[in-house]
């Protein structure tokens, strides 16, 4: 367990957040997510416990928590933290890192499900490694998260190509339409659990190679 400061919070778009904190002395990989707790949320253990993609690259040296503030208890306590305030950490996991290929990948998030891939671009970007890939974000609103960010990398990245989906269903078909090189490559999928769960089922019928990273908490409404 680590407890981690707050540095700074600062809007991105409609109602998502990044929360800036120092690192604690914990390093991780690109892509990796953690457990949060604040015991000030009232409630069981599972109301004071949340599981976060650290959407800062590594090279960064900090740890970001990007998130869409709802009402829940939790991310009220967190967007309630000034500066100098701690969060518990603990259980950093996951192997939804990106896989060293000698082609390209192709990178499909539904809404804040992007957050590992600004972690792995801005990381690969900091190493001097190549962006080869197709970012399919689907989002439900034109406030897309990252997005300035992402078209700065393709603009010194020609080989990153991004698509932005807005309002439609996230499907294998509308997946493999947006980027048919999909059905012959590594393809990394992201987003809402029960999204996941489906289209990840779906696309694995056909034959598609998958990573995936699930994000509880989201549905087709709320990601």
């Amino acid at each position: 367990m680590a407890t981690l400061k707050l540095i700074t919070s600062y809007p991105e778009v409609g109602n998502i957040r990044t929360f800036v904190f120092e690192t604690g002395g914990l390093t991780w990989l690109a892509g990796q997510y953690q457990t949060y707790m604040l015991d000030q949320v009232e409630g069981d253990e599972k109301a004071k416990k949340r599981f976060f993609t650290i959407a800062a690259a590594p090279s960064e040296g900090e740890i970001h928590i990007s998130t869409r503030v709802t009402e829940s208890g939790f991310k009220q306590a967190l967007n309630a933290l000034q500066p100098g305030d701690t969060i518990e950490t603990r259980n950093l996991e996951g192997d939804f890192t990106w896989e060293e290929t000698e082609g390209a990948v192709v990178l499909v998030a539904g809404g804040i499900g992007v957050t590992p891939y600004r972690s792995m671009l801005v990381e690969r970007h900091a190493q001097g490694k190549p962006l080869a890939c197709t970012l399919v974000h689907f989002n439900r609103e034109e406030a897309i998260p990252f997005r300035t960010e992402f078209e700065k990398l393709a603009a010194e990245h020609p080989e990153l190509q991004l698509v932005y989906i807005v309002g439609e269903p996230i499907t294998a078909d509308t997946i493999l339409g947006a980027a048919p090189e999909a059905a012959n490559l590594t393809t990394y999928l992201s987003g809402p659990e029960p999204m996941v769960d489906a289209v990840g089922d779906e696309l694995t019928k056909r034959g598609v190679t998958l990573k995936q990273d699930w994000f509880p908490g989201y549905d087709d409404q709320t990601y």
